[in-house]
C-alpha cells in the first residue's frame, strides 16, 4: 500500500530555521527549510536541472546534465516524487529565492524496484543507488515499512559554505515525526553531503567504492572518482 502524507499535517509547513551568513557580508541572517508549495515545483526542478545534475559526483562522471534523454528522464522521476508533498526548500527570511532543495518520497517496503528509464546514462545511476539501497537492507535491519527517501539534494553556488546542506538534511527530524516516520535513509553519493549527513546524526550502513562499484556491474563505472565512497546512511527519528 502507497504510503500518503495525512490531511492533518498542515502543507505547506515550515520545519526549520536557522541562522548563517548573509550573501554579501559576515552578518547572520535567517534561513527557513519548509515543506516545497506546490505554485515553486517548476522552480525546484529548474533549480535542480541547473545545480544537481551538473554538480552531483555520479551524474558528473557519466555526463548527465549533457544528455538531453538522461535529463528528460531525472525530471520525469522528479515529477512523478514531488506530488507526495515530502520535499523540502529552503529560502532565505524576507526573500523567495530558492536557497536549497531536496527532493523527497517515502520508501515502501512493497514498492517494486522495475523502473525503466530511456537513457542508459540514467538507468545506470539509478540501478546503482537501488544496488546500494538494497546492500543497506533498511527495511530488515530497522524493522519498519516505510522510510524517508531522497533523489537529490542541492545548495545554489552562491549560499554554498554556510553550512546550508546540514540545515535542510536536520529540517528532515520535525518533518518525520509530524507524519510519523521513525528513519530517514538516503544514498549520499559524494564527501560534502555525506559530511553534512554525519553532522545531523546519520549513521553508516553500508559503503561501497565507486571502484568497488564497477566491479559489481559494467554499468556502475564512474570515471574518475573511483576512489570516492558511495554511503547509505540512516537517521532514527524518536
Amino acid at each position: 500500500m502507497k504510503w500518503t502524507r495525512s490531511v492533518k499535517v498542515p502543507f505547506p509547513s515550515v520545519w526549520h530555521r536557522f541562522q548563517a551568513k548573509d550573501l554579501t557580508s559576515q552578518q547572520l541572517v535567517w534561513y527557513r527549510v519548509q515543506d516545497l508549495p506546490e505554485d515553486r515545483f517548476e522552480d525546484a526542478i529548474r533549480h535542480m536541472c541547473d545545480y544537481f545534475a551538473r554538480d552531483e559526483l555520479m551524474n558528473q562522471a557519466k555526463g548527465l546534465a549533457k544528455d538531453l534523454v538522461a535529463m528528460g528522464d531525472v525530471v520525469a522521476l522528479w515529477k512523478a516524487m514531488l506530488p507526495d508533498r515530502m520535499s523540502l526548500v529552503c529560502f532565505r527570511e524576507g526573500s523567495d529565492e530558492i536557497v536549497g532543495v531536496n527532493i523527497l518520497d517515502v520508501a515502501s517496503r512493497s514498492d517494486k524496484d522495475n523502473a525503466q528509464f530511456n537513457s542508459a546514462i540514467f538507468q545506470a545511476i539509478y540501478d546503482t543507488i537501488e544496488y546500494v539501497s538494497h546492500q543497506a537492507n533498511i527495511f530488515d535491519r530497522y524493522n519498519v515499512d516505510h522510510y524517508l527517501n531522497a533523489m537529490g539534494l542541492s545548495v545554489d553556488p552562491k549560499y554554498r559554505g554556510r553550512g546550508i546542506a546540514t540545515e535542510i538534511l536536520r529540517a528532515r527530524i520535525p518533518l518525520c515525526r509530524a507524519v510519523g516516520l521513525k528513519l530517514s535513509a538516503t544514498c549520499f553519493t559524494g564527501p560534502n553531503s555525506q559530511t553534512a549527513a554525519t553532522r545531523v546524526g546519520f549513521q553508516e550502513d553500508f559503503t561501497i567504492t565507486y571502484g568497488e562499484l564497477a566491479r559489481v556491474d559494467q554499468r556502475f563505472n564512474y570515471p574518475g572518482i573511483e576512489e570516492n565512497f558511495c554511503k547509505y546512511m540512516s537517521l532514527r527519528v524518536d
